[in-house]
């Protein structure tokens, strides 16, 4: 098809297509004849993604990135998406000083410029410090469910084959799509452009089996939050250590309305229930975090 035909399909102006041609988002074949441009349906699908990812304002470089496979689609919308939310605390900073600038009733000679200046240049932040914690929590978890996740296996994986496969048919219940790495009773795949290592790990409750594969990113620093890294270590431990956190309390209210002696049936009582509240907060972290199971 020629470029009228591929901007109808497409939805994108011929002027456009021409221009990320140039910036190299598009490279359509050439009519050995006569060297017109002709366009595929992965050509007409190419521009349709441009489109949509032009639309977030995504940057025309950024999207190039994309569309060679040199950054993921995940982490070219999560740093969009950072962007937005930074310009939108920008618009929302200027929309108030214009609701300021129409309530003050002042002419523009009466303004005192200089001081509106320095207040556009250090605009308080939007939100707070608890809208900011809460953020930056956000992102951090989002960043730690990447980071691991687990899933029942349906077979006892007994071979490095049966591993591979159960990794492909969890990817397809999942709608998911991995590549495996490397093969073996450990192996790795990538997903998302990330690499994973898969690791098989057995238990028993009530003498019944319970098998469970744990993976985990190989590289972390790939999926590091950004942010202070106190306030990251804090926010991490609170992500992972609540739930014992609460557990713990409830053992210490419960104990403590006990009619024992204080020492050393009261201690003995919290330090067996502290240990084993740490001991099932440990093992569901590690065997049961971030369930994927569907």
């Amino acid at each position: 098809m020629n470029i009228k035909q591929a901007a109808e399909q497409s939805g994108v102006s011929a002027r456009n297509i021409r221009y990320y041609e140039q910036a190299g988002l598009l490279t359509p074949a050439r009519n050995p004849e006569n060297e017109y441009r002709v366009y595929s349906q992965e050509d007409v699908r190419a521009l349709k993604l441009i489109r949509m990812l032009r639309t977030l304002d995504m940057p025309v470089e950024e999207i190039g990135t994309v569309l060679n496979g040199t950054l993921p689609l995940t982490e070219a919308a999560e740093r969009q998406r950072q962007r937005l939310e930074a310009e939108q605390q920008k618009l929302a900073a200027a929309a108030a000083f214009c609701t300021e600038l129409a309530a003050s009733d002042r002419t523009a000679a009466e303004l005192d410029v200089d001081s509106c200046l320095e207040r556009m240049a250090s605009p308080a932040p939007a939100g707070g410090w608890f809208t900011g914690w809460v953020q930056d929590y956000r992102k951090m978890a989002a960043a730690e469910h990447k980071r691991q996740f687990t899933f029942t296996p349906d077979t006892a994986i007994a071979t490095p084959q049966e591993f591979t496969a159960e990794l492909l048919a969890w990817a397809a219940g999942c709608g998911e799509e991995i590549v495996i790495t490397h093969e073996g009773m450990t192996p790795r795949f990538m997903l998302d452009g990330i690499e994973y290592r898969a690791v098989r790990y057995a238990s028993h409750v009530r003498n019944i089996p319970i098998l469970r594969v744990r993976c985990e990113v190989c590289d972390p620093s790939a999926l590091a939050a950004e942010g202070d890294p106190k306030r990251l270590r804090v926010q991490r431990f609170l992500h992972y250590g609540l739930p014992v956190l609460v557990c713990l309390a409830l053992a210490v209210v419960w104990v403590c309305t006990r009619n024992m002696p204080l020492w050393p049936d009261k201690a003995a009582m919290l330090l067996a229930l502290g240990a084993l509240g740490i001991g099932y907060g440990f093992r569901g972290w590690y065997l049961y975090y971030n369930d994927r199971d569907q």
